[in-house]
């Protein structure tokens, strides 16, 4: 059978439901396409006709979907970074003499003298062992001088 130039196969394995062999196809215009006719194979071979297919788990849009998602990740990615950075603003703004301070490395002194872009810790009060660190090497303020107990606190050993 031809339908506009192309050689259409019809097969029809007697199931239920089959559309008639002997049935006129249906008429088209000069200038409609053919309509979309759908058939599709289940896994045990069994040929339906006109059979819908199966959407996915998202749906037509999973690349959409998926798109969203990663847009989503970055941004929470991008919030969470400026959070980060603004509280270590906060807290290299509120360093003083006197803190104590972790440095990125572990070693854990008191600030003795700061710098625009450094600072003098006291390692160990016994020997007068002091070092020179970059202000970017401060992690966490241990314990800030502003409280009471850290004018009487013991020396670091």
């Amino acid at each position: 059978m031809m339908i506009n130039g192309y050689s259409v196969l019809s097969i029809s394995l007697g199931q239920s439901g089959a559309t008639d062999p002997t049935a006129p196809p249906p008429a088209m215009s000069s200038g409609a396409s053919a309509p979309a006719h759908s058939v599709t194979t289940s896994a045990d071979g069994i040929v339906q006709e006109g059979a819908e297919p199966v959407a996915g788990p998202f749906g037509d849009n999973f690349f959409l979907v998926l798109v969203f998602v990663m847009v989503a990740v970055v941004g929470f990615s991008m919030l969470s970074g400026r959070k980060q950075k603004k509280q270590k603003k906060q807290m290299m703004a509120a360093i003083s003499k006197g803190d104590t301070i972790q440095t990125i490395g572990g070693i854990i002194g008191r600030i003795v003298e700061l710098k625009p872009d450094t600072a003098l810790l006291e390692v160990d009060r016994n020997s007068n062992s002091r070092m020179a660190i970059s202000r970017a090497a401060i992690q966490q303020v241990v314990e800030s001088s502003d409280t009471p107990e850290a004018d009487t606190a013991s020396s670091i050993d």
